[in-house]
């Protein structure tokens, strides 16, 4: 895979002091991270775990060995460890050749920043926000045919709207693929603050968060085998994220406080942003839910994880089918019409969103609902601040004693507090 002049090592500290190590690769070719090779007192080859130090790549100019730093970041060191060993190849070519290399390092290569955004996300395990990346940065790319980041213009974005457009894609859906454009080229270090450069994300009608209505909830948790009911229950009265319920270890809870903790998982290539690592109080049914189960999983390591305790990857999945053999599909949407016959208003992130809109609607104030969400924005939570159903509103509505409420109108004075 590389080549053997140029090496990535990972320069940690050991307990003889500050070593060089050779790196660890995992089967799907990917950098364990933290993880080196030691000789054993016998000869044999140790893989431990030395956790402070930064990936160094070696290369050599004639036989002076250069190091170069790599970060701390295993996809991106990897990424790199690649391109210097490829443009070693290709020099060593030329050189065979009669022939010259010239490379200018200051230029960013498109597709060449792309494959590090999209490794990034692969590394934190953001695999949805990963397969989105590759689907619209590859929509771009066939729009803007241009090699380097720093040839970007604003007409190239602008085209790229048109494009969608004239597919088909509604407003909404441009407008997603513009931020998620934007969150790319700004990590390729594109000025996307510069009005010259960037222009304003297209503007469409907003819509309220979908959340389970109480009805769907007390079907689902009926068809549900144990497993996939504690699924529910995590989904809905914890808020997780799909990557982060997957990922979920018995450790994370204090049992004592009835608190679960999201933390990034470095040992599983796992990773979670600052403001997401947060602790989240467990209601005593889920609690109880989860004694239960630790009961019946008395060895494994992961709440919901495979039958070989890895993580399970196809919750989404598995949900989908759940509802389908309950015969609760919509019967109406794309999903249901399609092969798999999998519908489109079963999904994992609805039980977040369900979770958001129970705590606001029950009087949890938004800072604290921002905190039990991870949510570096509290106008990301201000979202799920949608009004009740018409069924719950009729209820209320009802309930008011209008000719009493309308006489005391007429004699006192009505009083608005603004904070």
């Amino acid at each position: 895979m590389a080549n053997r002049k140029v090496t990535l090592y990972w320069f940690c500290k050991t307990p003889q002091g500050w070593r060089r190590k050779a790196i660890v690769l995992g089967s799907n070719n990917r950098i364990r991270h933290t993880h080196v090779i030691e000789n054993g007192e016998n000869g044999e080859k140790n893989e431990v775990s030395y956790p402070t130090g930064r990936y160094q790549l070696c290369r050599y100019e004639g036989t002076k060995p250069v190091y170069i730093d790599a970060g701390t970041h295993p996809s991106k060191a990897l990424a790199l460890w690649r391109k210097e060993s490829s443009l070693s190849v290709a020099k060593n070519e030329a050189v065979h050749a009669g022939a010259k290399v010239v490379t200018d390092e200051k230029r960013v290569e498109i597709r060449r920043a792309a494959n590090l955004y999209i490794q990034d996300c692969e590394y934190r395990r953001a695999l949805e926000a990963m397969g989105q990346a590759k689907l619209v940065i590859e929509e771009f790319m066939l729009v803007c045919r241009k090699t380097y980041i720093d040839e970007i213009v604003k007409e190239d974005i602008y085209r790229f709207h048109r494009t969608l457009r004239d597919r088909g894609c509604g407003d909404r859906t441009v407008a997603n693929k513009h931020l998620r454009l934007k969150s790319f080229l700004r990590s390729a270090g594109f000025d996307t603050k510069s009005a010259a450069l960037w222009p304003p994300a297209p503007k469409y009608p907003k819509t309220l968060p979908e959340v389970y209505s109480w009805e769907q909830v007390t079907a689902i948790l009926a068809a549900a085998d144990p497993y996939m009911r504690l699924v529910v229950e995590m989904g809905l009265k914890l808020g997780l994220r799909d990557q982060e319920m997957a990922h979920a270890e018995w450790q994370d809870i204090d049992w004592t406080h009835s608190v679960y903790r999201v933390r990034s998982k470095p040992q599983m290539e796992f990773m979670v942003k600052d403001s997401e690592e947060r602790d989240i109080p467990i209601s005593s049914d889920l609690l109880s839910s989860l004694r239960q189960a630790r009961v019946r999983y008395p060895e494994t390591k992961l709440i919901v994880g495979t039958t070989n305790d890895t993580p399970n990857r196809k919750l989404l999945r598995t949900l989908k089918r759940l509802a389908k053999a309950a015969g609760l599909n919509c019967n109406q949407c794309d999903g249901c019409k399609g092969n798999l016959g999998e519908c489109e208003q079963w999904y994992l992130h609805k039980l977040r969103a369900t979770y958001a809109t129970t705590l606001l609607r029950n009087g949890v104030d938004l800072r604290t609902v921002q905190a039990y969400m991870g949510h570096a924005d509290i106008a990301t939570t201000t979202i799920y601040l949608r009004p009740a159903s018409t069924k719950e509103a009729q209820s209320k509505v009802d309930a008011i004693d209008w000719c009493g409420g309308l006489s005391k109108l007429e004699t006192e004075p009505v009083t608005v507090t603004v904070n």
